[in-house]
């Protein structure tokens, strides 16, 4: 129960996410529905965080595994925005990273930690 409860936090972590501030520049803070890929990469982290939560949802081993590797890709991400706001050039512009990367690479760990968990819950035996 703790490890599907932990994977569809992860899940909503990663959807509110895209609406935090990702990187704050010059005074304004950008969320994710103001960047490149035609300016919503939120929308993707959406998606994926409606995965994560399908995956807890469904009580299996396989789910488990995919929600796992989903994480891990919200993780990667996450860490992959947090470089980009503190190195080169946003570095010498004054950006800082905001709440929503943090929120990320949170939700990117929570996910992993609840679908090893999956793998540790023993099922139920009913005696007939």
């Amino acid at each position: 129960m703790i490890s599907r409860l932990t994977m569809i936090i992860a899940g909503i972590l990663s959807i509110i996410s895209a609406w935090l501030p990702w990187v704050t520049l010059l005074g304004v803070s950008h969320n994710g529905f103001m960047g490149d890929l035609g300016g919503n990469p939120g929308i993707f982290f959406i998606v994926l965080g409606i995965l994560i939560l399908g995956m807890g949802a469904i009580n299996k081993k396989w789910s488990a595994i995919v929600a796992i590797l989903i994480s891990l890709f919200v993780c990667m991400l996450g860490l992959k925005y947090y470089n980009d706001s503190t190195t080169g050039d946003a570095l010498t512009v004054g950006a800082s990273v905001g709440n929503g990367v943090y929120c990320m690479i949170f939700a990117g760990l929570i996910g992993i930690v609840g679908g090893i968990m999956r793998f540790f819950v023993k099922k139920k035996v009913v005696a007939a």
